[in-house]
């Protein structure tokens, strides 16, 4: 399922970045954020992609440290 702006904007209270320090990570403006988050403007696919992707990899950094760094025996099965 794409990345919801109800994601982003918990992402972002969770740990306390700005939408330009994200904008910054993702390589993209700030006022894209903004305006995914307030729902003014569809997604391109262009910033689906990214969002998908760096949501992808938070989630997973966040399995990595509750179990104490990583895959015990490679990533799960999709």
């Amino acid at each position: 399922m794409p990345v919801q702006p109800a994601d982003v904007c918990q992402f972002l209270h969770r740990t306390g970045w700005s939408q330009a320090r994200l904008a910054w990570e993702l390589g993209i403006n700030q006022p894209r954020i903004s305006r995914f988050i307030n729902g003014m403007k569809k997604p391109n696919p262009d910033l689906v992609r990214v969002l998908d992707a760096f949501f992808a990899a938070e989630a997973q950094a966040r399995v990595a440290a509750r179990t104490g760094g990583g895959y015990r025996h490679g990533p799960p099965r999709a």
